[in-house]
């Protein structure tokens, strides 16, 4: 699989520096780029990748492209979940190489491999966030898709459970869509806490139709479509969004509530969380100074973490009484 960018990459020689006139973004992020294998180009899934010699019965096609669900273009990518002898395979899809050294799901993990081309992702810029469109069929609590990216140094990484002195930046995020039929704007603001000092070299991205290895819903299908990288300007003597939200009613009788932004024209998403910290309600904005937004859950306090296009966030408490 050749790797390609969606900005104006100039290659110097092979394995190089890469010079952009853009900024960098994920690999074939609109999907409509597939390889001879039935995969989209850039990415792989276990097919491809190096597994127990028990662990090849699970190794079946678990990506597929998809022309008749599309938020953008003409393909999708959908991943799905399945299960094999009683065990529950989760759909993966890697920039890197699928490793699965035993048949204990836990012990399985996605690796850059900085020598091998078709397993890497070049990335030497800093991003704030990521944004992509996704529709996902399970609704209930035994299962979510999710999203893991990792920017790393010069060397082999493996997600989960690699080495944090490798780590730049990362973002991890676990989501539903309230089921298909529409696409929803799935956004996630990249951590610049990482241990390591030295500068970004690669990129470990992967999606998942079910988060928890080797467990699930074994129908669980996770639809993708234009992933990109949002790079923001320099905010600094900008008016932080917590200082300006509002939020009313609070106390709600009715979960019903109002969200002033602050400002014009923002995208973004509001996403509820109740005191588990889990998602119970996801709600998208584009070019908005306020958001309507219903709590559709028991009586008790919630939080509503907000995330706009142009990387200011806040979390802001909200009782349903």
């Amino acid at each position: 699989m050749k790797k390609i960018y969606s900005t104006i990459l100039s290659v110097l020689t092979v394995g190089a520096v890469l010079t952009a006139s853009a900024q960098q973004q994920p690999t074939n992020g609109d999907f409509e780029s597939w390889d001879g294998n039935g995969d989209p180009t850039g990415w792989s899934d276990m097919r491809t990748g190096v597994l127990c010699s028990f662990c090849g019965f699970g190794s079946s096609q678990r990506i597929f492209e998809d022309n008749g669900v599309v938020h953008n273009g003409n393909a999708s990518v959908r991943i799905e979940t399945t299960e094999v002898f009683g065990s529950i395979i989760n759909g993966t899809m890697t920039t890197g190489q699928i490793h699965a050294p035993s048949t204990t799901p836990s012990e399985g993990f996605a690796q850059t491999h900085v020598g091998q081309a078709d397993f890497n992702h070049l990335m030497t810029d800093m991003p704030d966030s990521l944004v992509f469109y996704a529709q996902y069929n399970e609704t209930g609590t035994s299962d979510s898709a999710s999203v893991a990216v990792t920017l790393h140094d010069n060397s082999d990484y493996r997600d989960p459970n690699g080495d944090d002195s490798q780590v730049i930046a990362y973002v991890r995020k676990r989501f539903q869509t309230a089921g298909i039929g529409n696409w929803v704007r799935i956004s996630a603001p990249f951590d610049y806490s990482g241990g390591s000092s030295n500068p970004i070299a690669y990129a470990l991205m992967t999606f998942t139709s079910s988060y928890q290895p080797g467990a699930g819903s074994s129908s669980a299908k996770l639809w993708v479509d234009d992933f990109e990288f949002i790079y923001n300007p320099d905010l600094t003597g900008v008016e932080e969004l917590a200082d300006v939200v509002g939020v009313y009613p609070n106390p709600t009788n009715d979960g019903r509530i109002t969200i002033n932004l602050g400002y014009d024209n923002l995208t973004g998403s509001a996403t509820v969380l109740n005191m588990m910290g889990q998602t119970v309600g996801l709600f998208n904005f584009s070019n908005e100074n306020k958001i309507n937004v219903e709590i559709n859950q028991p009586t008790g306090m919630y939080f509503i973490n907000l995330q706009t296009e142009n990387g200011r966030s806040t979390t802001v408490r909200v009782v349903k009484s």
